[in-house]
This record gives structure tokens, sequence and C-alpha cells, in this order.
């Protein structure tokens, strides 16, 4: 199997800076990486050093660019005179491998060690993903990406589900209306809705028992968006406390406009409500 070929583009700053350069290179060569560093060269290549940059650049499927202010500064064509070119020379290079591959980029990846910025990396590479490696612990995202390994996966599609056509909207009868929102995705349990028009129309009334989480809430919702039209007032109230009640009714007396929804006490909130109910 073909070895993943990576090349570290840096500048030669501090000691402390190439070694971390070296040792991160040395990691990923253990990991099955192919990865090249100039460290790696004794004395001179026989090409030149610009020929050897040029050479692993291209033959390179990734080129990690460790990001400086003297990096960013040498890869913009800003350093003064004499005080190194490698970074200057690497980055008219990838700056025209961008360019010819109409600036789509996924090679050249952008690399941030301890004490480095967003802001140093050139601006022609600050659209691809970089990578802080501030600590060693974060390698493994990097790793992740030069071999191909994403840590999540999409899983394969599944069939597409028969939904039900929603109905059209229309302009309902029940003047007064304060039923939960309904739920867009409802399907099937059409024998329990047929059961409760039936109830309804044989008794005036109809309960819907079970257990918490049988969907009981979702098939009262649904019916009584499908029979709006059928009922001057559709109501709905929370009885799963005393406390819940009498705020249901409370709420009530506002929906049906009631004078005394402003009232304090509750028991003549919920003696006007009663009182509505009645007489409709």
């Amino acid at each position: 199997m073909a070895r993943t070929k990576v090349f570290i583009s840096y500048t030669h700053e501090l000691p402390e800076h190439g070694n971390r350069v070296l040792a991160l290179s040395d990691r990923l060569r253990q990991g099955g990486v192919d990865c090249m560093v100039d460290q790696y060269v004794f004395g001179t290549p026989e090409e030149g050093w610009p020929r050897w940059m040029l050479n692993q650049i291209e033959a390179a499927d990734f080129v990690l660019v460790v990001c400086t202010e003297t990096y960013d500064r040498r890869f913009r064509g800003k350093e003064k005179p004499g005080r190194g070119k490698g970074a200057t020379w690497e980055g008219a290079v990838i700056t025209q491998e961008i360019y010819d591959d109409a600036a789509r980029n996924t090679k050249f990846v952008p690399v941030l060690f301890d004490g480095a910025a967003e802001a140093h990396i050139p601006v022609i590479l600050r659209s691809a993903t970089y990578y802080d490696l501030s600590d060693d612990s974060r390698e493994e995202t990097l790793y992740r990406y030069l071999t191909g390994q994403p840590a999540m996966v999409a899983p394969p599609l599944g069939e597409v589900r028969a939904l039900p056509p929603l109905e059209r909207r229309q302009t309902f009868a029940a003047q007064y209306w304060n039923v939960p929102e309904r739920n867009p995705f409802f399907t099937g349990r059409e024998d329990l809705l047929a059961a409760i028009e039936g109830a309804l129309a044989a008794q005036g009334r109809a309960m819907l028992s079970g257990l918490g989480g049988m969907g009981k809430t979702q098939i009262a919702v649904e019916y009584a968006y499908r029979h709006r039209a059928d009922y001057a007032a559709v109501l709905w109230v929370g009885a799963d406390t005393d406390d819940a009640l009498a705020s249901g009714f409370a709420g009530l007396a506002r929906v049906l406009g009631l004078p005394q929804q402003h009232e304090r006490e509750q028991a003549v909130v919920t003696q006007a409500v009663r009182a509505w109910l009645a007489a409709h």
C-alpha cells in the first residue's frame, strides 16, 4: 500500500522551533506517514536547496506549513534582505500551485505551534482547515486527515419514509382554540383516530388511556386539528395536577375573553369558565 507523502515547510528560527518540527516529523514517520523535512538531509542536496524544496513540494501528497509571524512575512516576500530565503521561495512555489489549481487547495495544510496565532497563517491558506498542535494530544486530528481516517463517517442511507399528505390550510369554524402545535411528522394511528370519532359521535365523549410515552397527547392533538372545523370551540387544558388544572382554566378565561380573566381569585375565574362551558 502506498504511504502518504508529507513535506514540512517551516522557517529556521529558534532551535526549539526546529526541534519541534523534527519531533513532529519523527512521530508521523513512526505512524507510517512518509514525512520529509530538511533536517533529514546530510549536508547539501545534490540538486541544491531550491530545487530540492521544489521537488519535495511537487512530490508530496500534503505539505504541512508551520505558520509563524516570520514564516508569513517571508511567504509574502517582505523579509529584510539577508534574513533567510527558504520560506520566501517555498511561499512562491505554494502560491503558484494554488493559482494553477484555480484557488482549490487540499494539499497545503496550515499548522500552528505554541505562541502562533491564526493571523500568522498566510492569507492564501486561510480558507483551509488549520491544525493547532499546542499539545501532542491534538496531533491525532491531523494524523486522521493525512491518513484518510475520518473521526465521523456518515451512516448508509435508509429508505424514504412514506408520509401522508398534510391537510390544506382552511378557515376553521372553531372560534376559540388553544390546542398545542401539531406534530408535522405524525403518522399512523388511523384506527385510534377513527375510534375517537366514533365514540364522540355516539356518546359525546372519549378517553385515551395508557402508560406515559405511548403518544396519547400526540393523538389528541392530531384529532383536534383534523376536526377543528367541526366545532365552535376546541379547548385544551392540562390536568396532571390541581395546580395545572387551575392554571389551564385561567388560560381558558383569556382564550374565551371572559371579563373575569383578570380576577385574582382563582375560584372566581374557574367558576366563570365552568359557567361558559355549561352555557355552550
